[in-house]
């Protein structure tokens, strides 16, 4: 296998880091490592922005000059910003290196080791297969965006349209591909390697942090000169403590190599252990089969490693199956899924460090603590606009104070609001976890002023929310959606043991989490009497209010009646009703309600503890089997109690994104809960993991004797039953490393295709990037070989893959006029008709293989010989071109 690819890769990643490493030490300089580990997202991310914002105003063209510009802009902005931080009195960065070296190996080490060691397993299994995802399209969408000189970039798949998706992780990685000049096919199976350095640093970075912040009492807190910036760094006291070392490297294992507990099941399944009733009642589909006993612990059905990301099973109100997808980032890299989940993964993970940074802050300005402004109440319209105008003021210089200055403000929008269009459904999901932290920074300390600095809270955070969405406002203007609002889930109820079975280290640690601060916090349980209520019996009443709202539209009204005429629905209701419907539901949830119940009891009694936490009421009991002691009391510091409370956040939004697919989900072209199950699972298991990482240390710190045994015990034979999952699926999907590695993804066209192939190399060579072309389209059909040349070169086609169309653009409409005039076209054997419809997509080239072969005409096929120029013929494949 060539490595060249891969050494360039990682210098053009080392420069980015480089480059954003000045601007990550000034932005996040509240956290312990002064952002080193999110350098590179930092860099990355906000020169994708500058690109994508210029190639939009025409002020950048999308190339490799585009591209260093970018960069240098970022370099600039902030070697500047460390220059006047030093100029007040902050260390230099060569000072902080000096010291942290240490950090840094270990960040970089873990980086190296990812990149290389993922790259050598995607050399195993590197094709850009159509089947078992959606690599089709991603390598589409990359070379869509390569061919583009503008933004929004021209759409493969629908000539003269730009892309409809959210494409910012695909303008990223395309910059490294331009950058490093290697070819699309060649890079594709760089990405994911990159991906998963990126979040398994990342997410090193935030664990290391956490514990170095819940140890700050060992540390003095030295606001200096420049904004507050403290210094972590006492002698003997370094980030790269054992400790936090092993935290790090456990939340990186927690968020990107943890699997869920499914391959543990296969193992027991292949050996043919627990009866027959058992696997029936798990209803996984494929192990409710009755097992088969045998010699042999490997599962060996075929791809069975798919069925992780399909744990969860629902069922139609007649019993039939539905899809539900429920993947987790493992499964996600081990596919080589270069979708916008993975793509966002490291950025979520910044967002969750600027969160973190942001809370933390208010340590760093305990001197110059933020009071929210009291306004007295009037009754004139004057005075209301005066008392609106001030909390309006008010709440902007919180969330400037809170992000450390306007600058630091303008780059917390510019990432957070980037979620948005790397990932939409993270952007409302993240934004409420900066929201949650800098609600807590305002009430802290608690005083008879924390009712309104609770308004301003809310308002600050709408503030970031608004700022991030204006920033991106020309992705907004062109985006379409097929998300048409919310609809209540009526009949599937998630059963508890798949829930477990996905997500079950992860609620064994926050559980004993939750109980260990409840030991040790006090009058937290007055607040259950409204928590719980809340948490249980208000997300049902938000199903139900769903439902009712929905009878208010006329599309809402139109969708009920479509579900009371399904005939599914009629035999299952016995009476047509929107009474009968919701006592279906209400039914359901009386007899399936262990899931929903679990959780909303979790969530319910976290929000009690961290509503009682900010109160400032904390009881300094000793561990576990343990007397009071001086290390005791130490734990108990101003900022481990802002971590513990962090910790809760994460937990209550995790938890809280389980527990909102029981009820509603986002109505989109699938119409069932499959698509929100997938997005907010995928989120819940980032959020819990870390969580799950800290309180792996934190528990253990505050149990003694047999009960940190058990603790300890237990969890390691729970991560253990989670890493049979990556440590038999690895082999598995690279075929035992049996077959001739290499990074050309496209190897197996050669090989099974060749005419197609040499049609795709000619075409790269000799086609301009503006021209469209004809090929045999998807339509409906997808995850198949349609498409292809469209795909592998970038050269929009009037169709590809309309199915997918339809889910980015929200509707049919024009793929299905498309579709009828591809047919015409290319059966017709009218010449003056052909002639006009090439002439409607503006057609250059006509593409003629093996597969136009099979599914058109040959009369309507031979006319193009009389219409067009022959440019490419080879191996049953001809290429036209117009005269």
């Amino acid at each position: 296998m060539d490595l060249t690819p891969l050494l360039i890769w990682w210098l053009i990643t080392f420069i980015v880091g480089l480059v954003g490493w000045p601007l990550a030490f000034c932005l996040l300089r509240f956290l312990p490592d002064r952002g080193f580990a999110f350098a590179r997202p930092v860099g990355l991310l906000l020169a994708g922005y500058i690109l994508w914002l210029g190639g939009t105003f025409r002020l950048l063209q999308n190339n490799s000059g585009g591209i260093l510009i970018a960069l240098v802009l970022v370099l600039a902005l902030g070697l500047l910003w460390r220059r006047q931080q030093v100029q007040t009195g902050d260390r230099t960065l060569l000072t902080w290196l000096k010291q942290e070296w240490r950090y840094v190996l270990a960040v970089e080490l873990l980086f190296h080791l990812a990149l290389v060691g993922w790259t050598i397993f995607k050399a195993y299994n590197p094709n850009i297969e159509t089947a078992g995802g959606e690599k089709w399209m991603e390598i589409a969408f990359i070379n869509g965006t390569l061919n583009s000189d503008y933004f929004p970039p021209q759409d493969p798949w629908l000539s003269g349209f730009a892309i409809s998706y959210y494409y910012f992780g695909y303008v990223l990685m395309a910059m490294l591909t331009r950058l490093s000049g290697q070819v699309s096919t060649i890079a594709f199976n760089l990405y994911i390697p990159t991906l998963l350095a990126l979040t398994l640093t990342a997410a090193f970075g935030l664990g290391a942090n956490l514990i170095n912040l819940y140890q700050s009492v060992n540390r003095q807190f030295v606001p200096g000169k420049a904004q507050g910036s403290p210094d972590y760094s006492e002698p003997g006291q370094r980030i790269a403590n054992l400790p936090a070392v092993l935290t790090g490297f456990v939340a990186a294992l927690f968020v990107a190599f943890l699997g869920n507990l499914e391959g543990l099941l296969e193992v027991f399944h292949e050996r043919g252990l627990f009866s027959v009733g058992f696997w029936a009642w798990l209803d996984i589909r494929n192990l409710k089969e009755p097992p088969v006993p045998g010699s042999s612990w490997i599962p060996d059905r075929f791809i069975w490693w798919w069925r992780g990301s399909r744990v969860l099973t629902d069922y139609t109100p007649t019993g039939q199956e539905q899809e539900v997808i429920d993947e987790f980032p493992f499964f996600s890299f081990l596919l080589g899924d270069v979708h916008p989940h993975v793509l966002a993964l490291p950025f979520v993970l910044l967002v969750v460090a600027l969160a973190l940074n942001l809370l933390v802050s208010r340590q760093a300005a305990a001197g110059n603590q933020h009071q929210p402004a009291q306004t007295k109440m009037g009754s004139s319209l004057t005075a209301l606009f005066e008392q609106t105008k001030m909390i309006l003021k008010d709440s902007w210089q919180a969330i400037t104070e809170a992000t450390g200055g306007r600058l630091a403000f303008a780059l917390y929008a510019v990432f957070v609001g980037g979620l948005s269009f790397l990932n939409t459904w993270d952007f409302p999901i993240y934004l409420s976890v900066v929201g949650l932290a800098f609600i807590l920074w305002l009430t802290q300390p608690r005083t008879d002023k924390s009712q309104s600095a609770l308004v301003s809270g809310i308002i600050g955070v709408a503030i970031l929310g608004v700022a991030g969405i204006i920033l991106y406002f020309p992705f907004y203007a062109t985006f379409q959606s097929q998300a048409r609002g919310i609809l209540p889930n009526l009949w599937n109820p998630t059963r508890l043991p798949q829930f477990f079975v996905f997500f079950g280290p992860f609620l064994v640690a926050g559980f004993v989490f939750l109980l260990v601060l409840s030991r040790q916090y006090q009058n937290w349980q007055k607040n259950l009497s409204w928590s719980l209520p809340l948490t249980v019996l208000g997300p049902i009443l938000l199903m139900l209010a769903s439902l009712v709202g929905i009878l208010f539209s006329p599309s809402g009204r139109r969708y009920i009646e479509g579900i009371l005429s399904n005939p599914e629905i009629q035999q299952a209701l016995g009476v047509s009703t929107v009474g009968a419907l919701a006592q279906v539901a209400l039914w359901q949830r009386i007899h399936n309600p262990w899931t929903f119940l679990l959780v909303g009891g979790l969530v319910g009694w976290a929000l009690a503890l961290l509503v009682g936490e900010s109160a400032g009421q904390r009881v300094n009991e000793p561990a576990y089997g343990s007397t009071p002691s001086q290390e005791q009391s130490e734990n108990h510091s101003p900022t481990s109690l802002l971590i513990e409370k962090f910790i809760l956040i994460l937990l209550l939004v995790g938890l809280g994104l389980t527990l909102a697919v029981e009820f509603i989900y986002l109505r989109d072209n699938f119409g069932i809960r499959m698509n929100t199950v997938f997005k907010f699972y995928f989120q819940a298991w980032v959020l819990l993991a870390l969580a799950s990482a800290f309180a792996l240390y934190a528990v253990s710190k505050n149990l003694r004797g047999f009960w940190v045994v058990l603790w300890q015990v237990g969890m390691g034979l729970l991560v253990a039953g989670g890493l049979v999952y990556p440590i038999l699926a690895i082999p598995n999907k690279a075929n035992n490393f049996q077959d001739e590695p290499t990074l050309n993804s496209i190897r197996w066209i050669a090989e099974h295709h060749p005419g197609d192939y040499a049609a795709i190399q000619w075409l790269r060579a000799n086609a301009p990037p503006n021209a469209v072309i004809l090929e045999a389209h998807g339509g409906g059909q997808a995850y198949s070989y349609t498409n292809r040349i469209s795909a592998l070169t970038g050269l929009p086609t009037p169709l590809g893959w309309g199915n997918h169309e339809a889910q980015w653009r929200g509707n049919y409409d024009e793929p299905g006029r498309r579709e009828l005039d591809i047919e015409e076209l290319f059966n017709t054997i009218d010449f003056q008709r052909a002639q006009e419809l090439l002439d409607k997509y503006n057609i250059t080239y006509v593409y003629v293989g093996l597969l136009e072969k099979e599914r058109y005409s040959a009369q309507g096929l031979k006319k193009f010989a009389f219409l067009m120029d022959v440019v490419f013929e080879q191996d049953n494949v001809t290429i036209y071109q117009r005269r």
